[in-house]
């Protein structure tokens, strides 16, 4: 990396941190060349001033995750259930290793703005457009009950993305840390259940004991306490 993108990284983590904590309106320029420990006028040369910043700190994550789910639909050697199982992974995988940015991203998204639906036109659409592909192949395949495709996109991404979404409330509720990486051991058992109980034909679940394999009290041992 070189210094100029180094200097840029550390300009966006200064600016997640104190967008998350402060708010976007409540965050000023000078705030950010502090944290980040350069000159208030490199904000701008960089990215154009705050809103170019926030515009890059967003585009920058769902990139990343876009190239995540892309690659694994590029996968050959699964089936279309454990494809989605695996595009889940790596989604989460990918949000708890920037967990600050990804809890701050998916609130911003919630908000509607010029910015917002410019990002959903682009990078949610085509997110919809992965996940139906997956889904279409396993139904069509047989893998798949003939489920309505949208609504399981709808709930199998809100699956995904809660954790970091919520984070707030997955703590303080379900006493879980979504930023630990044990979380995604524990998380992964309820997404493969779920899975297995809407997508997968009923002659298909009985080839899937794993996913009923831990009982409640080995759920219950793998949780991870604050």
């Amino acid at each position: 990396m070189s210094a100029t993108e180094s200097t840029k990284e550390k300009m966006l983590e200064a600016a997640t941190i104190l967008f998350t904590s402060k708010g976007f309106h409540g965050t000023s320029i000078r705030e950010i060349a502090a944290k980040t420990g350069v000159n208030i006028s490199l904000v701008s040369y960089y990215f154009g001033g705050k809103q170019g910043l926030l515009e890059a700190l967003m585009t920058d994550f769902l990139e990343g995750y876009m190239s995540e789910l892309e690659q694994a639909v590029k996968v050959t050697h699964t089936d279309a259930y454990e494809k989605m199982l695996y595009m889940a992974e790596r989604s989460l995988t990918y949000m708890q290793q920037r967990h600050l940015r990804a809890r701050f991203v998916l609130r911003e998204m919630t908000l509607d703005s010029t910015l917002i639906r410019e990002i959903t036109s682009t990078y949610l659409m085509k997110e919809k457009h992965l996940y139906s592909i997956v889904l279409k192949k396993g139904i069509q395949e047989g893998t798949f009950a003939p489920i309505p495709v949208s609504w399981t996109i709808m709930q199998f991404r809100g699956m995904v993305i809660m954790p970091y979404l919520h984070h707030q409330y997955v703590r303080e509720v379900f006493h879980l840390q979504p930023q630990q990486p044990h979380f995604i051991t524990v998380y992964r058992k309820e997404l493969r259940e779920w899975a297995c109980k809407v997508l997968l034909r009923e002659q298909k679940k009985k080839q899937e004991p794993a996913a009923f394999a831990a009982n409640a009290n080995e759920q219950q041992a793998d949780y991870v306490h604050p």
